[in-house]
């Protein structure tokens, strides 16, 4: 109805214009009035011609250079508008309708210098582009979408303007064409210097995935390719004239699990979230290098589980839902870990990545603690936000046992994650 209305006064505007020369032309007379009724006839018929164009009727394509994207990529666009009538048009404006999500930008490690200030990282991004096609049938226009932002971004709406030389005469029509972005996290390489496995006796912990411990030998075995050559047993090849070699024990891995703390608190620091989750995606793929058995859950709007699976689709699963993830969810953090305690079997070693400290969270964790053979803590919080109250429960909690890292501007801004565990 609305759309039919403009168009009713689009048209009137012309009628009106018209009427106006066309009785100027024929009570003034003369070849000057005449002249001018003439000279602007074409611009009339025009406006006429494109209150009747149809600009509906285009066809839309747009066309991302990455449906999958690293945060802090750019994106290059291009969006092809393709009609059956060469009509002539002045111009065209094009405005894309970019979701909430993109209104963001992800300055790399930068982002992370100054945490107390989230003002850079909202950016109020606009892509509108003015074309002069005139006979073009394909139109064509090309644009970047800059720093990409991590997370699922859904670019839905194309707005199409134009009009005649003047103003008089002005169409629109938006097209609901979606295209999908999925940007991961920002990865890097974690350091960890202390050690998460152990052999199967003894207490000497050890972080080598791969390693014999030359220390128990079980048996002798036929040369195999790749067995390194002090492994080689001499009396047994002596007796057998064929090399063989020693047998060693595996290292017996460690049972982790990872919690990612996703609960929106009213105090939270935006970038400490995202600190959180570019974390929590650097040890997942750390762990995945190493084959190490680690299951991972994310507490906020409902729990999402993941069960450990050393397949590559299982950990795009994962990465996929920390790109999508957001901090919501009304019950609090400690409450949600205490509700979903059966899910964390005893003897395990639990790691907590998190946003928000309060009394709460420290106690759940001390419980969680005493039943699980290792605790490590991952605090995402800017130097200068870190009250008394977090300094004493930091404290406290190492007192009891959990070994805590606090991850501030010195640690996000370097190319590699340093922590203890």
């Amino acid at each position: 109805m609305r759309r039919k209305l403009g168009i009713i006064a689009r048209s009137l505007v012309v009628a009106i214009l018209f009427a106006i020369l066309f009785s100027y032309a024929m009570f003034q007379g003369g070849f000057v009035s005449w002249f001018l009724f003439y000279a602007f006839l074409p611009f009339l018929l025009y406006m006429a011609a494109v209150l009747i164009y149809p600009v509906h009727n285009w066809k839309i394509e747009r066309n991302l250079s990455k449906r999958m994207a690293m945060g802090s990529e750019t994106i290059d666009v291009e969006v092809k508008l393709k009609r059956k009538v060469p009509f002539p048009i002045y111009y065209c404006i094009i405005e894309e309708h970019l979701p909430e999500s993109l209104k963001k930008v992800d300055e790399h490690l930068d982002k992370y210098k100054d945490m107390d200030k989230t003002d850079h990282f909202f950016e109020p991004r606009q892509v509108k582009k003015v074309v002069f096609p005139w006979f073009s049938k394909t139109i064509t226009y090309r644009y970047q979408l800059e720093k990409v932002p991590r997370g699922d971004h859904k670019l839905k709406a194309l707005r199409i303007k134009t009009g005649d030389f003047f103003g008089f005469v002005k169409k629109e029509h938006v097209y609901h064409q979606e295209s999908k972005l999925l940007v991961f996290p920002y990865v890097r390489p974690v350091k960890m210097k202390d050690r998460v496995y152990s052999f199967e006796q003894g207490a000497s912990p050890s972080f080598k995935l791969n390693e014999k411990n030359t220390n128990m030998v079980t048996g002798v075995r036929e040369y195999m390719p790749g067995d390194r050559f002090a492994w080689v047993d001499w009396k047994t090849t002596a007796k057998k004239n064929e090399m063989m070699t020693k047998e060693f024990e595996q290292e017996k891995s460690v049972d982790m699990m990872l919690i990612l703390n996703g609960v929106y608190h009213p105090t939270m620091n935006e970038l400490s979230f995202e600190g959180a989750v570019e974390f929590t995606a650097s040890l997942m793929r750390e762990f995945h290098k190493k084959s190490s058995p680690l299951s991972f859950m994310s507490l906020g709007d409902g729990r999402k589980y993941f069960p450990f699976h050393q397949d590559h689709a299982h950990q795009q699963q994962m990465q996929g839902h920390l790109a999508k993830i957001r901090p919501v969810g009304r019950i609090p953090f400690a409450q949600q870990m205490e509700r979903e305690k059966s899910l964390i079997p005893s003897g395990v070693m639990l790691m907590i990545v998190s946003h928000h400290l309060d009394k709460d969270i420290q106690v759940a964790i001390s419980k969680l603690a005493k039943r699980s053979k290792r605790v490590v803590f991952f605090y995402v919080r800017p130097h200068g936000q870190m009250s008394f109250q977090d300094h004493q429960a930091v404290k406290q909690m190492k007192s009891q046992g959990v070994v805590v890292n606090v991850l501030n501007e010195e640690q996000l801004t370097k190319q590699q994650f340093e922590v203890n565990t």
